[in-house]
């Protein structure tokens, strides 16, 4: 488990947990690593599995933050049932957003639950969490830390989580953190080889690329189906193996809302991250661009010359790996009409 000392510099401390507790997340954190990478569901549903074997754990679920004050849940559970995942404007004075406020560990008893109370209810609403721990997510760069969503275990009874859950729980948020993080970072290291745009290009994810995933991952899915039915109806899966075969059906389907979930994350927040790699020159080429005007007037309105703005034009082209001047314009358009909502 790592501290930081207000900043960015981290600290290992040893965690203060039993030798019972101490197995169990050692066992976790080598069933974690050797999951095929970009697993997120079930790195997610471990880590719910693992806190439920140490503690009780009657709600649960992952939240990735979209900008300041949206947020996707690729994951939730109440209970043994997995919900639907949502994207929702998370509550001012709710946990998540007091996570996201004071990037640490929000905990029931600090207040009683008073935050909790006013947050948003997911799950059945008839039921009400009498004890909370909500731990947040962290992107670990080398100069600072970056909070990107949170982890949330709920229970129905008071008084529950101890210091030792906490403490588990908030180790496990690290494991699984940084295993997205690898994911991320994989992504980013084979975006580096030289392809058909250049060296460093990433082709954006844009709605066609979604399309195109959903279409073949329910082609997939069909497939498995019909291959059960038909073992099914052989008669070749007794009832264990049939039972174990729907399972993994229904693991797929999970998996698959939850990885949609995340695409439509990278497709709404990647013009935003696209943007924000400009320089301060290229951004107000990129602005004006955007409008609808033409070299020359962007030259006239930021007193440069036109060679300098074809200058800046390849190289805004260059890190949105795009070549069309309206594919350009309305990716620009997309995060300034964010920018605009905010």
């Amino acid at each position: 488990m790592t501290e930081f000392d207000g900043g960015s510099r981290m600290h290992p401390r040893v965690l203060e947990v039993g030798a019972e507790t101490a197995a169990i997340l050692s066992e976790a954190h080598r069933k974690i690593g050797v999951l095929p990478g970009g697993d997120h569901y079930r790195r997610y549903d471990l880590v719910r599995n693992v806190m439920a074997g140490i503690t009780s754990v009657d709600a649960f679920y992952v939240g990735l933050f979209q900008g300041a004050t949206r947020i996707r849940l690729p994951y939730c559970y109440d209970g043994d049932k997995y919900d639907l995942p949502e994207t929702h404007t998370f509550a001012p004075n709710g946990p998540t957003a007091w996570v996201f406020r004071e990037q640490r560990t929000y905990r029931y008893r600090m207040d009683g639950g008073k935050v909790v109370r006013a947050g948003l209810s997911f799950g059945d609403p008839r039921k009400l969490s009498a004890d909370v721990v909500t731990v947040p997510l962290f992107r670990l760069p080398e100069a600072r830390r970056e909070i990107f969503g949170v982890v949330s275990m709920h229970s129905y009874q008071a008084g529950v989580y101890g210091d030792e859950e906490v403490a588990a729980f908030e180790w496990l948020a690290e494991v699984l953190a940084r295993a997205l993080n690898r994911d991320w970072e994989d992504d980013r290291i084979v975006s580096l080889l030289p392809g058909a745009e250049g060296a460093g290009a990433v082709v954006p994810l844009t709605a066609e690329n979604v399309v195109d995933y959903v279409v073949e991952r329910l082609d997939r899915l069909r497939g498995q189906l019909a291959e059960t039915g038909e073992k099914l109806t052989a008669g070749e899966l007794g009832t264990a193996a049939a039972a174990g075969a729907l399972d993994e059906l229904g693991h797929e389907c999970g998996s698959f809302q939850a990885d949609l979930t995340e695409m439509l994350l990278r497709v709404d927040d990647e013009p935003t991250r696209r943007f924000r790699a400009l320089t301060d020159r290229e951004q107000a080429v990129a602005v004006l661009l955007a409008d609808g005007r033409s070299n020359p007037e962007i030259a006239d309105r930021l007193t440069i010359s036109a060679e300098t703005v074809k200058s800046h034009l390849a190289k805004i082209r260059e890190k949105y790996a795009m070549t069309e001047r309206s594919q350009l314009a309305d990716d620009i358009s997309r995060h300034l009409g964010r920018m605009s909502d905010k």
